[in-house]
């Protein structure tokens, strides 16, 4: 009689044959260091609960970064880059609660992080003791 094996099998979602490799990409530099990113952060501000206001806001923040970015990086990287910016910021919306806000942006990622102030104050200062 023959004893049972247990094999396993694990999903692997990275094929090899469906991803590029960093030499398909010749114009890409090898470090992560040389790609242009933005990361703006956005405490909280009254006028913030207003669409307009908001958008001036970003928008301000986005043209001052494009700047920056120009005369450190050639237009061919930072284009993609503000690009990605200019669309994550047509698709933010006004909240009505009071959070601070962070975008990050990359040639690689985007993202839109959201932060709410706590109302408790045990929190921030250690319980006295008597």
């Amino acid at each position: 009689m023959q004893a049972f094996r247990v094999v396993e099998y694990f999903h692997n979602p990275t094929k090899t044959s469906q991803m590029k490799t960093i030499k398909e990409y010749i114009k890409m530099p090898n470090a992560v260091k040389n790609l242009p990113l933005v990361s703006l952060v956005f405490p909280f501000e009254l006028n913030m609960h207003k669409q307009l206001s908001l958008t001036k806001m970003l928008t301000l923040s986005a043209d001052i970064e494009e700047k920056k970015l120009g005369l450190k990086y050639p237009q061919e990287m930072v284009g993609p880059v503000i690009k990605k910016l200019r669309h994550l910021i047509a698709g933010i919306l006004c909240r009505k609660e009071d959070m601070s806000m962070c975008i990050l942006v990359s040639a690689l990622s985007e993202n839109v992080y959201y932060f709410s102030p706590t109302k408790l104050l045990s929190n921030y200062y250690p319980p006295s003791v008597s």
